[in-house]
This record gives structure tokens, sequence and C-alpha cells, in this order.
């Protein structure tokens, strides 16, 4: 008996479009890695069965692929990019310059400096669809040279349209949509202050998408004292919600450190703008004081109540994690494990974080480590019958 194959193009034109549909779609190339980072595994081997199937797929890769190609002069930016900014790259270099699904080129230089791509250029590929996490990352970096980064930049967009008239669709819009054009330009209205910025193409909305962009890259930075200002309400507003709601509360939570320019995804924190809060605050509810001091004031705060809330939720294992990631990040600092650290302004909390923490270590069974975490607590919050009780749940029995 002849073996019954089964022949893809036998199935109707529309149910082959939707299994393209899926299996080219970033969502599905997508691979979650560690700590809230992701990549995309570019298995293209089904655009090469036949030239059938390679011409309807890749109408369908094209349309769901909508690739950004970087170039700078500067050969540090992919690392910047992909491991500090948590933004996957699809391609760099030789490799870049391969990919031909580009619809729009990101330059950026320093030509006053001497740095230009005119001269030396690197390249890498994005997906549109992180282009956010590109320029989220770039906005955190120059806020992290206190807003002096960008005037010395040169940002030019050259819009494209990388398929040829034959190959578009007989009655379809050609080009660039407004639609797309939004999508590409608007997460650059972020990025602030440079000291040139331009766009060309062909069909680019100038009067609409460009001066939108344009306008929203005139506005300033939210002040540290701002910043500040609302993480604090932000922290508030989580405390009312930790009484019901655990879970909503670590949400807002995580919204006041990002206030505080701290990004947290996962497990992983990335800590931007040191030297944009390194300043005396001259109004708002901190006026007066350093910028930097409310700051750490307030994430410390922010900790003490994020592990409150998994310890709530039962999460023994994150409450653990986020207060032993503070607590050694202290330790480092002060090379001096049982002792309070004396003037620290947030002291108290600090005790809070010891204390919550050694509770997590003793739901996980490590009453050793609760011991010495509880009895670090109990030096920074002597009077607290909370803190007694839980130490003596864990003391050595003699006998």
């Amino acid at each position: 008996m002849a073996p019954n194959y089964f022949n893809f193009l036998d199935l109707p034109g529309e149910l082959r479009n939707n299994i393209y549909e899926l299996l080219l779609n970033p969502a599905y190339l997508r691979q979650d890695l560690d700590d809230g980072q992701h990549t995309y595994n570019y298995n293209l081997a089904l655009l090469h069965t036949n030239k059938q199937i390679y011409l309807e797929a890749r109408k369908i890769f094209r349309q769901q692929n909508v690739f950004v190609r970087v170039e700078t002069p500067w050969e540090q930016a992919q690392h910047h990019v992909r491991v500090e900014g948590n933004v996957p790259i699809i391609a760099q270099d030789r490799l870049a310059d391969q990919i031909q699904n580009i619809y729009m080129r990101v330059v950026i230089d320093s030509p006053q400096h001497g740095q230009s791509v005119d001269r030396h250029s690197r390249r890498f590929v994005l997906l549109e669809q992180d282009l956010a996490a590109f320029t989220t990352m770039w906005f955190y970096s120059d806020l992290s040279y206190a807003g002096d980064l960008n005037k010395h930049l040169r940002l030019a967009l050259h819009l494209q349209n990388p398929i040829f008239d034959a190959e578009e669709d007989e009655g379809g819009e050609r080009g660039l949509t407004k639609v797309l054009q939004r999508k590409l330009l608007e997460p650059f209205g972020m990025i602030k202050s440079l000291l040139c910025v331009s766009a060309s193409g062909p069909q680019i909305d100038y009067d609409g998408v460009w001066k939108s962009v344009k306008t929203e890259m005139e506005v300033p930075y939210a002040t540290p004292e701002a910043c500040l200002e609302e993480s604090s309400r932000l922290k508030d507003l989580g405390n009312e919600v930790l009484k019901k709601d655990p879970a909503k509360a670590i949400e807002i939570y995580l919204q006041a450190f990002k206030a505080l320019h701290i990004i947290c995804s996962g497990r992983r924190r990335s800590i931007w703008g040191d030297p944009w809060f390194a300043t005396q605050l001259t109004s708002g509810p901190f006026k007066d004081h350093h910028g930097q001091v409310v700051r750490l004031i307030l994430r410390v705060k922010l900790v003490a109540n994020v592990i409150k809330a998994y310890l709530d939720l039962g999460e023994w294992e994150e409450a653990h994690f986020w207060g032993m990631r503070t607590i050694l990040l202290m330790r480092e600092a002060i090379r001096e494990e049982d002792e309070p650290m004396d003037g620290f302004p947030a002291k108290d909390q600090m005790g809070k974080i010891f204390f919550r923490t050694g509770v997590a270590a003793k739901m996980l069974e490590d009453e050793s480590e609760a011991r010495k975490l509880l009895r670090i607590a109990k030096l920074y919050l002597p009077h607290d019958e909370n803190v007694t009780r839980m130490l003596a749940s864990v003391a050595l029995r003699l006998g």
C-alpha cells in the first residue's frame, strides 16, 4: 500500500496563511530567558521549501516582522543595548547588512567629537516592537549623565519602503502608512535635548506624525522633585492597597521604583539616573533635602514594603530574594554585617528588611539564617515585640 503523504499546498490558501501567521509571528518566535530578558529564534526553513510557499510566506513574514537598523560609531553600543537595556538584537554588523526588510535606519553619532558613522559604523537590527525598549534605555542613559549626554548626539531617522512596487498587493495601500510611521517614530518622542534631529524618507507625514514626535521631544524631563514626590505618592497608595490585595500592591510599588528611575523586571533590577538626583531639592514636600538621600530612603521603604507583600502572599522565596539583595548591598557598603548603621536615614526600615527577610528564611526552614537575620533586626529594632517573639521562636534549645 502506497504511503499517504500530506500535501501542504492542498490546504486552502486562507488556512495556509493562518499557519504562516502563526509560525512567523515574533510572539511565536520569542524565547523568554532569565530575569525578564528575551530573544527570538528565527528558523526560516519554511521559506526554503519551494517557490510557492516562499512567495506566500514571505508576504506574511514582511507584514509581521518590521525591522529597524541602528547605526552608530561606538563599539560598546550593542553591549549597552542588549545587556543594560535588555533589548534583544536580531543581527549585527555584516549579518545586519543582509536583512532586507528594513523600514527605518536609526543613525546616532557625534560628529563634533569626531565620532561619525561616515568614518566607522557598527550596525545592529531590532524589531519595531522593541523600539520602545531601545528608546527607554536611551532615555535613562541620558538621565544617568544628568542630561548631559544627548546634547552631544545627532539623530537621523531614515524611513524607507523595502518592498518593490511590483511586490505590493494590487490595489493595497503602498509605502509607509501613517500607522506604521507612528509605530516607528513615536518611541523617539522621549529622547530630549539632542544636538540635531531629522527625519527623511518617502511619504513621511511631517505635519502630523513627525510634528507630534518633535513636540514630545521638547517636553522636558520630570524634575527630581517631581520624580520623588510621585514615588512617595505611589508608595503610600501601595500601602493602602496592600491591606486587601498584596499582588496589586507589588505592581504599584514597582511603579514607585520606576518613578525613581529604577526598573524592576522579574528579579532583574536596573538602577538609572543616579546623577539626576544628586541635587539639593528646591520645591515640594522634600524641599531643602538632598535628592539622593530622599531617593535612598524611598528605595529602602519600598523594598521593605515589597517583602511584606510577598510574605502576605506566602511567596517566601521572593520575599527572601528581595530582602537579601538589599542586605548584601548594604553589607558591601559598610563592611559591618552585624552592626546597625548609625546615622542611616532609613534605619528603622532596614530593621524591617532584616526582620521580614528573617521571617522568610524561617518559612523556608532555614532557621540558622533566620536567627542571624533576626538578631540583626533586634539591634535595629530593640523594642519591637514582633522581632523579639520571632527571634525566640528560632532560638537554639539546650538539652
